[in-house]
């Protein structure tokens, strides 16, 4: 009996050195928690909190597809800046999240009408938040078919004349996309001057163009541990006479900025640098960029929009890609990455998302909602199709 009694209690303190080892500040709710666990039985699990600067912030986001342990993705999400400027330069660029702020007094009360068939969740005494499921069409369909869902969670902020609807759909799959949509009023519509915008108004005003550039910042911890992470940039180059592609995949050490190219098919995955999918994959996530067109766009040719992409180790205070208010870190995130290694790190994606518009008759009185989105998509997270 004494050594029953012994084993007993050596077994009960390693249960506890494990949960401790587990139960790290990293996995900890700041904020509500919220789950949703669809009928093919994969889950989503995450928290959510309303911030002055950036509105809605998640954190703790875990997937869980059918039969397969939860995992979890990101430690944080954030639309960490906005910076708006116009095509005349008549304005000095504004940074929206830092100036004035998507959360506070911005952040609407949402009613039963801007949730549709959705439930809202309340943040302050206030509901800011919309969730809904809904369908999201094939999830494959070649000898047999499946229909997947999503779940989608909005809220929405007023900023001056500009609304913006800030939308995280989570789809059965396990694909991630963040999405920003721009609604409101024309800025300038007494503008004369045709080089810089279009004629919207009966009477010949001009209003004038502009760019959105949205800047999202991902704190990837991926699984159990989050300061084991590794970044890879995989390229597809065509021949010289573009029959075939060749694949290259190169891993990128040290904090760095990257573009796109046109030319070349060049994307980005984060890695956990020990799990794989218990074949050949290794567990990651792939960065699915959008509106390529619009991705060199820096007419203010400000440092943090040199870009599309940037990488750094996490530090607490780096929070906005722009005009980051903190003293012991740099003012943006083009000094956040000053050569630090990423190699099995707690990795951070600041990702840019840049779209310019061009004003139409169709604006004059409202603009029609624009959406800009990307997608964080599964890549040898299972060994097969779950579904």
């Amino acid at each position: 009996m004494k050594y029953r009694s012994t084993t007993l209690c050596l077994l009960a303190i390693l249960t506890l050195w494990q949960a401790a080892a587990h139960a790290t500040p990293d996995d900890t709710c700041n904020g509500q928690s919220f789950s949703k666990t669809f009928a093919s039985g994969a889950k989503w699990r995450l928290c959510w909190a309303s911030q002055p600067a950036e509105g809605i912030v998640l954190s703790q986001i875990h997937y869980q597809a059918p039969h397969q342990p939860e995992r979890r993705i990101l430690g944080q999400a954030s639309l960490s800046q906005l910076e708006t400027a116009f095509d005349d330069g008549s304005v000095t660029p504004l940074f929206l999240s830092t100036e004035a702020g998507f959360g506070g007094n911005n952040l609407q009360t949402l009613t039963a009408q801007d949730c549709s068939n959705g439930t809202l969740h309340a943040a302050e005494g206030r509901n800011v938040l919309c969730e809904t499921t809904r369908d999201s069409g094939y999830s494959y369909k070649y000898v047999t078919q499946r229909q997947g869902q999503l779940l989608e969670l909005a809220s929405h902020s007023q900023i001056g004349a500009r609304n913006y609807s800030l939308r995280w759909r989570f789809y059965e799959n396990g694909t991630l996309e963040p999405s920003l949509g721009l609604s409101g009023e024309l800025p300038i519509v007494d503008a004369t001057d045709s080089a810089y915008g279009w004629a919207v108004m009966q009477s010949g005003k001009i209003a004038t163009g502009f760019t959105d550039h949205a800047l999202w910042r991902l704190d990837f911890d991926l699984d159990t541990t989050p300061a084991n992470d590794v970044v890879e940039e995989i390229t597809s180059t065509p021949t010289a006479d573009r029959i075939r592609k060749t694949k290259a995949i190169t891993t990128l050490d040290t904090e760095t900025g990257r573009s796109f190219d046109p030319d070349i098919k060049r994307f980005w995955r984060i890695r956990d640098g020990v799990l794989t999918n218990g074949s050949v994959g290794q567990l990651s996530y792939e960065l699915v960029p959008n509106r390529y067109d619009h991705s060199r766009a820096n007419s203010s040719n400000e440092d943090c929009l040199a870009h599309d992409v940037f990488f750094t180790r996490y530090k607490a205070c780096e929070q906005h890609a722009a005009h980051n208010a903190t003293t012991d870190c740099g003012a943006n995130v083009s000094q956040f990455a000053n050569g630090e290694s990423l190699d099995q790190q707690d990795v951070v994606v600041w990702y840019k998302q840049s779209y310019h518009h061009l004003p139409r008759s169709e604006d004059s009185n409202r603009i029609g909602t624009v959406w800009s989105s990307f997608q964080l998509l599964p890549r040898d997270w299972h060994a097969t199709n779950p579904f």
